[in-house]
């Protein structure tokens, strides 16, 4: 049972008809499946009667739950008297009960009654029969108690009669302890006291007698029980070899008539040996591949015409190797047919483009509409465009082209990413759709009970927002929620990290639902080839192991050759558009400033070497705060306000636990008070400051956050409007600060890469970045040059950045600005060649290598 969840979370109904409803499938099933209580008083007993009191039980069997049932009927006063005196029931009654035990149930009724049979001899189901002289002792009614103590009370009007059985009819009306007032709550109370009363067998007085069910009776129902409970009608086959799915996991169920298999058949003996779990048969391993589930079939269907048995493949496995069923080769090679635009799929490409033409306000660019079509084409791709190309515009033109009422794919986009993802989604769908489609949004973030609000409505969003903290947490209503109509979305994928992590193995879960599924990323592999592991067997799933089949060992130190091999089965499946090639107007060259230490930053600078030579990454953190406000060496180091928790969850190098604390002596101490800031941060000031002078904004990007706040103060003393976002911002806050400053009405943002570097569109009201501090990380470089030089950038518009560096005197020790900028270069070089020749390539966040030659 889901723990997150309970009977407030479902979309119940007030009243349910079985002429409006499908009442197993819309009150049944979801309540039971809540459930660990469950009395139900009802007016009929037979076999088809059971079979619909047993609706929804499998539910109730997860969560360790019990049910009660009083089933009433109708006797003689003859009889009643004999039963009051305690006297057994007469043959004939007891004949005639047994008769209503064979009524003639189609496959449905008859799995709810064997299964209901099975919970009987379980213990789980317990049945009383309620005797009275005329009439039905009640209408009829249930109470139904979720973990949480909430209850649901369901009433009917007295038609449980043989005829509305027979036709399948049923209606009722439900009261809630949560919704109801204390007048309504009171016919639950009531409820509950006559159950009990009747239970107990303590309501003679009304001339009604409740009797544990007769020893003949109970063991003609016991017949029905096949051991188990059973999943799929198709169970029932006699003589028959079942082949099904279970939580995800191939079983079968054995039919057939005993002598017909032996016990040293050579296909259950070999032929089968491969794909059995460690048990052997009949148990099969977790990990199937559909391909594998194909060939077990296959072998299933040779043995069974030749020891003359049937062969059922239910429909829930039907439709498992539908959604998995994917023709990887096949897609492999249909790809280089839409990136190298063959003649034989433009027809295609031509209606396509028609349809999203007309759904979409804004015109995508051709190479955006081409990106738009691979997805639909696809269904499940990687998009690696670089950031500031439109992958939301692209993302969205797939969608616009799988929702238009004669594609009618799909209704909805599930998007799963950073927090800060989520105002570039909402506002590029007004950017792209306009006024031809109204946004229904659900903001896990902003709504108010959002469990509640997926499972009320999960279908009336056109676009539900995730961000990946919560994705444990959501699972199980996600899970409910995303079906084969869904556009699952994993924006900056590269966000889950780790093979075995919670996050992956949750991403991996939730994308076998759909068989529409995209991740998104500019930096497909910030680190190692590791990276794409994830991705991989989130998009791909069971053809992992059977197309690509990396060994995680070989993804983390791979060969020239092996890299060779890992591109080539990548690149039909990811889409990678440049800026170049959207024809964005090319930033200009970058600005450098150098500014020297003075005496007293040159002593900081010595200081700093002095006393970490002997931890290189220590002494490069030291160096760039040195650069700025040196007061921050008088703190503990922070990785994870450089770096961002993820990030600096990671950041642990050889030797460097076990480095001695730095200590500083007095004098050392007021050299870093008398140095609050240095003449490169002034110069930052001055910079932007001639530039607001100028009548510009600006964004200014630190790795500190005193940095941050101490560069703020100083503008705000000069009257320039200014705001700072850093991890600690309430999200809130910074969807005001953002678009305040879109709007013209904010000078100057101080901010952090990993903060704000991602899906943040700032092109129209800025064209100049200030760098202040900067680290070897090439990721987070790009992506906040991207926030002002995007697509939407008019030709013959600029775009600068400027770049603050300090050195050191000439006879004194040298600072690190300049050399992490020329390694930032050049890694920047090494990714274009490689997005030229169609590679994705490895640039880790933090190289210890690169660290440490910065001292050599």
């Amino acid at each position: 049972m889901s723990h997150d969840s309970d009977f407030r979370d479902l979309p119940l109904k007030p009243s349910y008809y079985t002429s409006e409803h499908q009442i197993g499938k819309d009150f049944y099933t979801p309540v039971l499946g809540q459930a660990v209580i469950y009395d139900r008083v009802s007016g009929y007993f037979s076999s088809k009667a059971l079979a619909s009191y047993a609706q929804g039980v499998k539910g109730l069997i997860r969560n360790g739950g019990r049910m009660r049932l009083i089933v009433s009927e109708e006797l003689s006063e003859e009889d009643v008297l004999l039963i009051r005196q305690g006297y057994a029931l007469r043959e004939q009654t007891v004949d005639a009960l047994l008769g209503r035990l064979d009524e003639r149930l189609d496959d449905q009724e008859m799995m709810d009654y064997c299964n209901l049979a099975h919970l009987i001899a379980s213990g789980v189901v317990d049945i009383r029969i309620g005797f009275k002289s005329s009439g039905l002792f009640h209408s009829k009614f249930g109470l139904v108690e979720d973990m949480s103590g909430n209850v649901i009370y369901f009433t009917g009007s007295n038609n449980e009669t043989s005829a509305a059985i027979q036709n399948n009819f049923e209606s009722f009306d439900i009261t809630t302890t949560w919704l109801s007032s204390s007048f309504d709550v009171e016919k639950i109370h009531r409820a509950r006291r006559e159950f009990d009363l009747l239970w107990a067998d303590r309501m003679r007085e009304e001339n009604i007698y409740v009797k544990q069910i007769e020893e003949l009776i109970i063991k003609k129902i016991l017949t029905y029980d096949k051991g188990t409970i059973i999943l799929d009608k198709e169970m029932l086959r006699e003589d028959a070899m079942i082949l099904t799915i279970d939580d995800g996991r191939f079983v079968i169920h054995d039919n057939v008539q005993p002598g017909k298999l032996k016990a040293n058949e050579l296909t259950i003996v070999t032929k089968l040996k491969p794909y059995y779990s460690g048990e052997g048969y009949p148990h099969f391993r977790k990990d199937l591949t559909y391909v594998e589930i194909r060939k077990v079939i296959e072998l299933f269907e040779k043995l069974g015409r030749r020891r003359d048995f049937e062969v059922v493949v239910t429909r829930a496995l039907e439709e498992h190797l539908e959604r998995q069923t994917y023709l990887i080769e096949e897609r492999s090679n249909y790809a280089t047919l839409l990136k190298t635009q063959d003649d034989r799929i433009e027809d295609k490409y031509a209606r396509f483009a028609s349809i999203v033409d007309r759904e979409l306000h804004r015109e995508l660019r051709d190479k955006q509409m081409r990106s738009a079509f691979y997805m639909a084409e696809m269904h499940r791709a990687a998009n690696f465009s670089v950031p500031g190309a439109g992958k939301t515009s692209m993302v969205y033109g797939t969608f616009a082209y799988l929702s238009a009422p004669e594609v009618d794919r799909v209704d909805k986009v599930i998007m799963i990413g950073p927090k800060n993802t989520f105002l570039a989604w909402k506002d590029e769908y007004a950017e792209n759709f306009g006024a031809k489609r109204e946004l229904r949004l659900l903001n896990i973030h902003d709504a108010d009970d959002p469990i509640r609000q997926l499972r009320l409505g999960g279908d009336s969003f056109d676009l539900i927002l995730v961000n990946y903290e919560s994705l444990g947490r959501f699972e199980g209503v996600l899970g409910d929620v995303i079906d084969g109509r869904t556009m699952l979305v994993f924006d900056e994928v590269h966000k889950i990290k780790g093979m075995a992590s919670k996050r992956a193995q949750v991403a991996k879960r939730l994308s076998t639902l759909t068989p529409y599924k995209y991740v998104l990323t500019g930096t497909p592999i910030p680190n190692t080839y590791e990276d794409v592991y994830n991705f991989l067997n989130i998009l791909y799933g069971e053809d992992y192991k059977s197309f690509f089949n990396f060994k995680p060992s070989e993804l983390k130190n791979p060969s020239a050759t092996r890299v060779e091999e890992i591109n080539a089965k990548l690149l039909p499946f990811f889409w990678r558009t440049t800026k170049h090639e959207l024809q964005v107007p090319p930033a200009e060259p970058d600005i450098q400033y150098h500014v020297e230490a003075d005496e007293s930053e040159q002593a900081i600078i010595d200081l700093v070497h002095r006393k970490y030579m002997g931890n290189p990454f220590s002494m490069y953190i030291r160096l760039l705060q040195a650069s700025t406000c040196p007061e921050l060496l008088l703190r503990a180091l922070d990785f994870q306000e450089m770096y961002g928790e993820e990030e600096a969850s990671g950041l642990l190098f050889v030797g460097q636990e076990d480095t001695p604390p730095v200590t500083l002596d007095r004098s050392e101490v007021e050299l870093l008070r008398r140095v609050p800031t240095t003449q490169k941060f002034r110069a930052g000031v001055e910079l932007v400051s001639d530039l607001h002078d100028e009548g510009k904004t600006a964004v200014v990007w630190c790795m500190f956050v005193h940095t941050i706040d101490a560069f703020r103060t100083e503008l705000l003393a000069r009257g320039i409007k200014v705001e700072a976002i850093y991890g600690s911002t309430p999200l809130e806050e910074r969807e005001r600060i953002i678009k305040t400053f879109q709007a013209g009405d904010l000078d100057v943002i101080v901010t952090n890469p990993h903060t704000l570097a991602e899906s943040v569109s700032l092109h129209h009201v800025c064209h100049d970045a200030v760098y202040l501090e900067y680290s070897f990380n090439l990721t987070h470089m790009l992506q906040s040059r991207d926030r002002i030089h995007r697509l939407g950038l008019p030709q013959g518009q600029y775009t600068r950045y400027h770049y603050m560096m300090m050195q050191g005197q000439p006879e004194g020790h040298g600072m690190v600005d300049e050399k992490i900028y020329d390694r930032l270069k050049l890694k920047e070089q090494r990714m274009i060649d490689a997005i030229e020749n169609g590679e994705l390539r490895p640039d880790p966040t933090v190289d210890y290598d690169e660290i440490v030659s910065l001292f050599d």
